[in-house]
């Protein structure tokens, strides 16, 4: 079945770029793990852990999503270039606050190492 063609009783999906929109999602579903699990990740390391996978995941996943979507938007002219644009672009943000704050724990973890020796 092509692009434009649909079955019957089917809306038409002509024009749907669908790695797009999981492009989008995939950052939506990041930040909403992102800001309702930040407060308590901070007092439970596993919970922090946790949430920095969750979110380096959506965001690579955003990425991966993303270029398909500016890939087969380009080549077949369907909808959703600019979606696509702003996952990728979400989807990096969403793997930086992630490896900062796998940062932020290795320092907590290594901060209290010196501090337990000494």
């Amino acid at each position: 079945m092509s692009v434009t063609q649909s079955a019957p009783g089917f809306a038409t999906a002509e024009r749907d770029n669908r790695a797009a929109r999981v492009s989008a999602y995939a950052v939506v579903v990041a930040a909403f793990v992102g800001g309702g699990g930040y407060v308590p990740a901070a007092l439970f390391l596993p919970l922090t852990l946790t949430w920095t996978a969750v979110i380096l995941l959506c965001g690579i996943t955003a990425i991966v999503a993303g270029h398909v979507a500016r890939f087969r938007a380009k080549r077949l002219g369907l909808r959703g270039r600019w979606l696509a644009l702003a996952g990728i672009v979400g989807g990096w943000i969403c793997v930086l606050v992630a490896v900062l704050a796998l940062a932020a724990v290795v320092g907590v973890i290594g901060g209290l190492a010196v501090l337990i020796d000494s």
